[in-house]
């Protein structure tokens, strides 16, 4: 893994959110796991070790050509990325 890898999975994690926003209730998080940095969209009650978790509404935006459509934060999914340090970049 590294930070370019971590930010496209972070991205799709977050366009899946997007695709199927009406499944997941407005708390929903997004959970990385820091064992294996797999990330699933999870169950704000998920407090499991080794997890990082991160409100999936900080992660998206409003368009502002297609109000009530969302899309990826960038900026926010950049700044999470950067939270973490890979080694392999």
């Amino acid at each position: 893994m590294n930070t370019k890898e971590f930010t496209r999975r972070l991205r799709e994690i977050v366009e899946e959110y997007i695709d199927a926003e009406s499944s997941y209730s407005d708390d929903v998080q997004l959970e990385i796991n820091t064992t294996d940095w797999s990330m699933d969209i999870a169950d704000p009650e998920n407090d499991l070790p080794n997890c990082d978790y991160y409100p999936i509404l900080d992660l998206v935006k409003m368009s502002v050509e297609e109000p009530g459509r969302w899309l990826p934060d960038e900026s926010a999914i950049e700044s999470i990325a950067t939270e973490y340090v890979f080694t392999d970049d």
